[in-house]
């Protein structure tokens, strides 16, 4: 008869424990050991799982407690096990949303991103919607690295704020939604201003005119914010001047292939 690892040792684990209690009484003589002292209920109960008994009313609890305490981590790892063992419950919902609450007071943004998205497309009738949205575009807009890197959580994030503003006008995170939408254009402001300065150091001044052109096209209020005005404006200047000089000759290293 063949046994599962996991069965068969829970099922000799007590006969073990049994066979050494009886040695040890054999062994002396019954003398050091009361058999009758031996609670052998005990020995062979089954020891529950450390949450198996933790209702949902009670994970929540702890998910809530721990979320107001800072353990934000704790607190992801309670609605978790409500989300997956209590699904049906009237808890799930809340469980669900906290999570991305969780994960965000963890600083974890991409899976705080993931839950609230979750959350939204779930439950869009759901009256914390413009809550949901709101965090999942500050997600994605804390999740950039640099201004000189990709740009694609800073595009997500605008798209997530702009469907705040237009679905949800009346709501306070709309207000929210555009004062962040105008820090996301900045950060694309500064990041195409980066680009347009490579350009002409380099010596591409078409190229730097065409970034600076698009920038004072599409970022007037934000290049007004960040002061980047005058240093625009120089710039622009001083591409026309090179441009006007017409194509640029290689250099005498260049031409000997250097």
């Amino acid at each position: 008869m063949a046994f599962t690892s996991g069965r068969s040792t829970a099922f000799f684990r007590p006969l073990a424990l049994l066979l050494l209690v009886l040695t040890l009484a054999s062994l002396s003589g019954c003398a050091g050991v009361n058999l009758e002292n031996i609670n052998f209920r005990k020995m062979f109960a089954k020891k529950p799982a450390p949450t198996a008994n933790k209702t949902a009313e009670q994970l929540v609890d702890m998910g809530r407690a721990n979320l107001k305490a800072g353990k934000f981590a704790d607190a992801a790892e309670d609605f978790k096990k409500l989300k997956e063992e209590y699904p049906y419950s009237k808890y799930a919902t809340l469980a669900a949303l906290k999570l991305g609450d969780a994960y965000f007071g963890d600083e974890k943004y991409s899976q705080a991103a993931m839950s609230y998205s979750e959350f939204a497309r779930l439950h869009p009738e759901n009256k914390n919607a413009p809550y949901v949205l709101y965090q999942a575009g500050m997600s994605h807009f804390l999740m950039f690295s640099a201004v000189d890197r990709n740009q694609d959580e800073t595009d997500t994030a605008i798209k997530i704020f702009n469907t705040v503003i237009d679905n949800y006008p009346d709501s306070e995170y709309a207000t929210k939604a555009k004062k962040q939408l105008l820090e996301c254009k900045k950060r694309l402001a500064s990041h195409l201003l980066g680009v347009a300065t490579q350009y002409y150091i380099s010596g591409d001044y078409l190229a730097a005119k065409s970034r600076l052109d698009t920038m004072k096209h599409t970022y007037p209020r934000e290049i007004a914010d960040l002061g980047y005005g005058h240093r625009v404006n120089q710039m622009l200047a001083q591409c026309d001047k090179e441009i006007a000089k017409g194509p640029r000759k290689p250099s005498i290293w260049r031409r000997m292939g250097f």
